[in-house]
């Protein structure tokens, strides 16, 4: 074989050896941005958006986090048979133009999709063994408002003519009720993890 041969072969297979080297190292890369993501809490992220921009907004009233969560509770599998108040909510009796109210209930519709999105992404990527109790406190809040909100647009829409049966608010409510289906899934995460640790201890 002559030199430059021998040479040339060499360096292919240095080139090649390099290669496998950067494919390992963005295989590696690619696993720690997953596990970064996992464990970016983009759950609570959302749902302290969403309930920012309902504060905002005046659809619910500004209250404390320990009323807000202790309100919470009633809600996972049973919401429907609690009465949702709002005599605290003022927008329904301000609103004026059924055209801004629809609205309204469009960019409400867009954070309650946008919380329920990344909780769903959130909760098929986490590790089985991951504790979501947080990220479940927080959908259980936003789940609150979300609902309340509800009520609040409705009477918003009957106050100033506007119709019931429009898409953006029975787009809304199509929202709630998957942002309800969600949290119910995190509820069953953190109910079986407790079921393991108990078993575990027993």
């Amino acid at each position: 074989m002559s030199f430059r041969l021998t040479i040339a072969l060499v360096s292919c297979l240095s080139m090649s050896a390099c290669a496998t080297v950067d494919l390992d190292a963005m295989a590696a890369a690619n696993n720690t941005s997953k596990a970064k993501f996992v464990d970016a809490n983009v759950v609570q992220r959302a749902a302290a958006k969403l309930y920012a921009a309902f504060t905002n907004k005046g659809f619910v009233a500004k209250t404390s986090q320990k009323r807000v969560q202790s309100a919470a509770h009633i809600l996972l599998k049973g919401l429907e048979d609690q009465e949702i108040k709002t005599s605290e909510i003022g927008y329904a009796s301000t609103a004026v133009d059924p055209l801004t109210v629809l609205t309204d209930i469009r960019t409400a519709s867009h954070h309650v999709e946008q919380t329920t999105k990344a909780a769903e992404v959130y909760l098929a990527i986490a590790p089985a063994g991951k504790s979501v109790r947080e990220e479940l406190d927080s959908l259980e809040e936003v789940l609150l408002a979300s609902r309340a909100v509800e009520t609040v647009f409705e009477e918003a829409l009957m106050n100033t003519g506007g119709s019931l049966t429009s898409l953006e608010f029975t787009s809304y409510n199509m929202h709630v009720g998957e942002l309800k289906n969600v949290t119910n899934a995190f509820g069953d995460r953190v109910r079986e993890s407790t079921s393991t640790r108990l078993a575990a201890l027993n």
